[in-house]
């Protein structure tokens, strides 16, 4: 029997962690370790309360941890969020809210409680215990990440990878030139970036080629699955906020956080993937937050980041339409 990767997802959730979740849980592929929880979408809480509401919906039983409430460092400098206003998640027109990422998911209310130690700390405990090495799956701001990789850097020795979904080449959609995971906590980034443990980072280049359209969605939910309904509605609630603001014709969506988990199922698919070196800007100017990715050389093999610039669609969404079949029916 093939042994499952041992992995620990990292979430800030709103709506495409919701999917990233349940694409996780429900491809049977992946020991999860823990979910751990940080800020981001919105506030550490009403994520902690998104993510057992998805967990609970697939009846998971899988241990949610709390984490930090806030960046490493980036608030403590006066002015730095002034200079660059991160971009908004929602819009209100005639009184009713249009979200990208809701503040409570559309299912029925957890039962369950987060787990009563701190998400660095479960991490931490996790990785130095696993009896094999552990794949981080980080697809919020990178808070808890790095503050676990400061806390005991002696847990890179049992890190298999890191898997960042954040970043972006020559786009952005916090600022102008940064993605909004990267942009939220550029410190924390820097940290595991700089720590020499292998990186592979999926920023927008790689979702938005892979966008999922609103008849895509019709089909997540014509699985009759829980899982399915709550990932087609998740497409079509981005949709429908996006086009209000004016980001996407409110046709087609990109999944961020899922893809990251895909792309740990199957390297395959990813079409166009570089090995190159990576930094990222902390200097709180006009570029706060921009990954930074040496393009002189096509393929650095003394680099530990590996960057995903194209992804296979369709490979993606039969892995999603596969995954998300399992589970407990409507």
């Amino acid at each position: 029997m093939e042994l499952r990767k041992k992995v620990i997802l990292d979430v800030d959730t709103g709506s495409d962690d919701a999917v990233a979740l349940l694409l996780a849980i429900l491809s049977g592929k992946l020991d999860i370790l823990g979910v751990t929880v940080t800020w981001g979408n919105r506030c550490v809480e009403d994520c902690v309360a998104n993510t057992l509401q998805v967990v609970e919906l697939v009846d998971a039983g899988i241990p949610v941890y709390q984490g930090c409430p806030a960046a490493m460092v980036r608030e403590l400098t006066p002015g730095r969020v002034a200079n660059n206003p991160v971009n908004r998640i929602s819009i209100v027109e005639d009184g009713v809210e249009y979200s990208i990422h809701p503040a409570k998911m559309p299912i029925p209310d957890a039962v369950g409680k987060p787990e009563p130690i701190h998400a660095c700390t479960f991490l931490i405990d996790a990785v130095k215990k696993a009896d094999s090495k552990v794949t981080l799956i980080p697809v919020g701001p990178a808070t808890n990440i790095g503050m676990a990789f400061r806390m005991d850097p002696s847990i890179a020795e049992n890190i298999e990878e890191v898997v960042f979904m954040g970043g972006a080449v020559n786009m952005g959609n916090a600022t102008a030139v940064a993605e909004a995971n990267f942009f939220h906590d550029p410190e924390a980034v820097k940290i595991v970036l700089d720590s020499g443990v292998k990186v592979r980072i999926v920023p927008l280049n790689a979702t938005h080629s892979a966008m999922l359209t609103l008849e895509d969605a019709d089909e997540l939910i014509g699985l009759g699955t829980r899982a399915g309904k709550l990932a087609g509605d998740m497409v079509k609630t981005r949709a429908a906020a996006s086009l209000r603001m004016g980001s996407t014709d409110g046709k087609a969506e990109p999944i961020h956080d899922a893809l990251a988990v895909a792309w740990v199922l199957d390297e395959a698919v990813m079409l166009d993937a570089r090995r190159q070196k990576c930094d990222i800007d902390i200097s709180g100017g006009a570029a706060d937050g921009q990954l930074i990715v040496d393009q002189r050389r096509g393929n650095d093999e003394s680099s530990n980041t590996v960057v995903a610039y194209k992804a296979d669609k369709d490979r993606f969404f039969a892995m999603l339409k596969e995954a998300l079949a399992r589970g407990p029916k409507i």
